[in-house]
């Protein structure tokens, strides 16, 4: 367990000592792709750490719509804003792949990083990532159209478009598969994505969204 401990970022440069006070209260589990890891309104009593693998993080509405708010990635922290505020989750965790994840005792963590200056600026990061996560997904699903969306996505994510399946920019958009197709035809045929040569007009995609 320490050395699964070791390899996340959060606790890599943490003395020994302090890796085996977090290891006596820390757990690993495997869950397999479509399971749930957390439900909302379950009690935070635990920090889940995913050590592999992606976890989708969502809300249901009340027409039993799924209301994607993020997909976290190897290294990140999950739900650690209702471990702090000590309130029920508030949103579903659910294994999209098949995932490995730390299960830590918050209250025990808790007594740690209040004493560890540079766990608790890891921390506060980790939490200010996730108010400018939720302002992003804010001002994508409410103020943009479908098209806006789309474009903005493309150009914060160039780099890793050309690897990221529709299916799963769909969900992240909250747009379905279709008008996704519809909407990435449209730029192609202006000569704004070039698939095969994997490239990205990305000027061009500023004016529909700025």
């Amino acid at each position: 367990m320490k050395l699964k401990l070791q390899n996340i970022d959060m606790f890599k440069d943490l003395d020994e000592a302090t890796l085996n006070k977090i290891e006596k209260f820390t757990t690993e589990h495997t869950i397999s792709k479509d399971n749930i890891v957390f439900y909302e309104g379950d009690d935070s009593k635990y920090l889940y750490l995913l050590a592999s693998g992606i976890i989708k993080l969502y809300k249901t509405s009340s027409s039993h719509k799924e209301i994607v708010l993020k997909y976290f990635h190897e290294n990140e922290l999950i739900g650690e804003v209702a471990n702090f505020e000590q309130i029920p989750y508030p949103a579903t965790a659910k294994a999209y792949t098949d995932v490995e994840i730390l299960k830590i005792d918050f209250a025990s963590l808790k007594e740690i990083i209040y004493s560890n200056p540079e766990l608790s600026f890891i921390i506060q990061t980790s939490l200010i990532k996730k108010i400018k996560n939720l302002e992003i997904i804010i001002s994508t699903n409410l103020v943009l159209d479908s098209k806006e969306r789309v474009a903005k996505y493309i150009y914060n994510h160039s780099q890793d478009f050309f690897q990221t399946k529709n299916i799963l920019i769909a969900e992240i958009l909250s747009v379905s598969p279709e008008t996704l197709s519809r909407i990435l035809k449209f730029f192609k045929d202006h000569d704004i994505i070039d698939v095969k040569a994997k490239k990205i007009d990305r000027e061009a995609l500023l004016q529909y969204f700025e």
